[in-house]
């Protein structure tokens, strides 16, 4: 049976933190991800109220992405949607990509499946940069995560998120029989309701990883379940149980999932590599404002409670 999900960050330790402040009219550039790495930023728009800087986002914006921003009645979905424009643009233009862009100038263009990629322009070696990227958001924080050479999906959900509707009667619509049970073993219903948000950031996050998205990869046709990764019982890695459209849902993929500003779930699903473990760096920001870079260390991948 598939243990439920808990205590995630378990093996997931700080080992250092430092704090930038710069400039608007500068962005410090960075190196592009390890091939082990996964960069997650994420910014919480409550803390973004000064309306220069509002007005500086919107200047890096296309006129396509200004039309639909400026379509949006409601002041705080309009904020959150340009806040995450401009969290794309200025994280991926921070990166030493040849050659160098900036925010401005990025294009985008969607996969059949509505997942967003940069539009890269051909240079002389034809090949385009190696940067991978995905969105993730609620109304009270955004995320954007960074891979190198290696599709990536990322999920944010709040952790008082709550449904309407009973939480096994939500699951039974969405998840398998197996997950489903495995929700329906957990007497506590908080920490079910916990359970429940923790995994449908997973397999929200496998789905966006495989660009495919919730329609093309329903979440009732795979199952997520732990497998031991080592002879010690207490570390174990998730594994990925097509149960249709097996030739479409891969199981090439690794997970990892972190608390972000202690009120929001993460997920981080990408490419196996080699079996190498992910490393996840975490970047709170506001973008051409500061950030502070926190680096965590996903040795064991996600820790299986039992």
């Amino acid at each position: 049976m598939l243990p439920y999900i808990s205590k995630y960050c378990s093996k997931m330790k700080i080992h250092s933190c430092n704090q930038r402040m710069f400039s608007t009219s500068t962005l410090l550039p960075l190196q592009l991800p390890s091939r082990m790495e996964t960069h997650l930023w994420y910014v919480l728009p409550n803390e973004v109220n000064s309306e220069s800087l509002l007005s500086r986002y919107v200047d890096l914006l296309s006129p396509l992405e200004k039309d639909h921003v400026f379509s949006i009645h409601d002041y705080q979905l309009q904020k959150t949607a340009l806040i995450a424009r401009a969290l794309v643009r200025t994280t991926i233009a921070r990166y030493r990509i040849r050659p160098q862009v900036s925010p401005k100038s990025l294009q985008f263009k969607k996969n059949a499946h509505g997942k967003p990629e940069v539009d890269w322009e051909h240079d002389n070696d034809g090949d385009p940069p190696p940067l991978h990227f995905n969105l993730s958001h609620t109304s009270s924080l955004i995320a954007c995560g960074v891979t190198t050479d290696s599709p990536i999906g990322i999920d944010v959900e709040e952790k008082k998120r709550t449904m309407k509707n009973k939480i096994l009667s939500f699951a039974k619509r969405y998840f398998t029989n197996e997950e489903v049970e495995v929700l329906r073993a957990i007497s506590d219903l908080e920490v079910q309701r916990q359970e429940f948000i923790k995994l449908w950031t997973l397999k929200e996050a496998y789905v966006k990883a495989l660009g495919r998205g919730f329609s093309g990869a329903p979440f009732n046709t795979f199952t997520l379940r732990f497998r031991s990764a080592t002879p010690n019982p207490e570390d174990s890695e998730i594994e990925i149980v097509p149960l249709e459209n097996q030739s479409l849902l891969t199981t090439n993929w690794q997970f990892a999932q972190v608390d972000l500003a202690g009120s929001h779930y993460a997920a981080i699903c990408r490419e196996t590599n080699g079996g190498d473990p992910m490393k996840v760096i975490v970047r709170k920001t506001i973008p051409l404002l500061e950030e502070h870079a926190s680096k965590i260390d996903s040795t064991a991948p996600i820790a299986d409670p039992t």
